[in-house]
């Protein structure tokens, strides 16, 4: 007998949690905060996102996942722990948890996946791919025998993949994605206006004017960065059309790996994504315009899902719900004696 059902989103930029029947219960950035001297943890998600870039030399700020892949377990694994303690509480019984990785993942990623999630309370495991969780979260079916697109442009990854009947037919993953778009602002506005600003500041101008078109009603943001000249506060105003013209050469690059996918792609499932069409989930769903843009390049209907932040986290809620519908689909649980016996032989 096990305790909760819960999936966890581990994405590059935040981690989401969905428990059965309760929804979304955590929605943080995945950031974690050491005492440099001692290393103790001092803070995670959003009050350590709140340190970055204004850390004094006593705090180290990790970021676990870099670019869609884990690049400090031990701290994914803590993270991993809070939160699960944070959801169950007192429970006497150890919770299932579904997780996610790239459509590119190796079987070596998926092992040290389970192995991460067990290691951090979960009574047993399962890993599925990330744009099969996105998918569901937006609404298409796991026993749809048509194939559908699904394009996750999440923080450190754009995962692309053709869904049909509940698995991932083809697929690639590129590191173009949110975490790009702020390196070109970041870029243009030391290039443009010989300013300086940080990551949080490249963050937060993306989510409040970002746009893969010309608006006409033109959106702008004031920020203060550092004079790269004379190292003083400088103040600047930032345009969606700013935004979009730094931002288009990757949004090109994205367009392209979306070819490439449909290029691979055998005639019928291209024909079904042709009819059934592209559904935009992650972060990059947000970019105004976004799906216009992907639609007006390809001529292929295109849309955004209607929470694109939570769309893999809900979509292994909906999962987490018929257990036996993935066991069909090929995604069995696994215990610590499976991993034990798997590492023997």
């Amino acid at each position: 007998m096990v305790g909760s059902k819960i999936g966890f989103d581990l994405g590059t930029g935040s981690v989401v949690a969905s428990v059965d029947g309760k929804g979304i219960k955590i929605n943080e950035p995945n950031v974690i905060a050491y005492d440099t001297f001692t290393e103790k943890i001092k803070a995670i998600g959003t009050e350590a996102y709140n340190m970055t870039g204004r850390n004094p030399d006593s705090l180290t700020i990790v970021r676990p996942v870099i670019n869609g892949t884990v690049h400090n377990y031990e701290a994914l694994q803590q993270m991993l722990c809070y939160y699960v303690q944070k959801i169950c509480g007192s429970q006497i019984f150890k919770p299932s948890i579904i997780t996610c990785v790239p459509s590119n993942a190796t079987e070596l990623d998926r092992k040290n996946m389970l192995e991460l999630v067990i290691s951090s309370g979960a009574a047993r495991a399962c890993v599925i791919e990330e744009p099969l969780a996105a998918s569901v979260g937006a609404g298409v079916s796991i026993s749809e025998p048509s194939g559908i697109m699904i394009v996750n442009i999440g923080a450190g990854k754009t995962d692309i993949a053709v869904i049909s009947r509940g698995c991932v037919c083809v697929s690639d993953t590129i590191e173009i994605a949110g975490n790009s778009f702020n390196e070109d602002i970041m870029r243009f506005l030391k290039r443009e206006r010989d300013i300086i600003i940080g990551e949080t500041t490249a963050e937060y101008i993306k989510k409040q004017v970002s746009s893969a078109k010309f608006l006409e009603a033109e959106l702008a943001v004031r920020i203060i960065g550092k004079n790269y000249l004379t190292n003083m506060p400088k103040s600047t105003e930032v345009s969606s059309t700013d935004v979009f013209l730094c931002i288009r050469e990757d949004l090109e690059k994205i367009i392209e790996a979306i070819r490439g996918v449909l290029e691979k792609t055998p005639a019928e499932l291209n024909s079904d994504v042709g009819n059934n069409g592209i559904i935009i989930t992650g972060g990059g769903a947000l970019v105004k315009g976004i799906d216009e843009y992907i639609q007006n390049k390809l001529n292929i209907k295109t849309g955004c899902a209607k929470n694109p932040l939570t769309c893999v986290a809900s979509g292994m809620e909906i999962l987490l719900k018929d257990i036996k519908a993935l066991s069909e689909n090929g995604f069995a649980f696994s215990s610590n004696f499976d991993i034990d016996e798997y590492e023997e032989n």
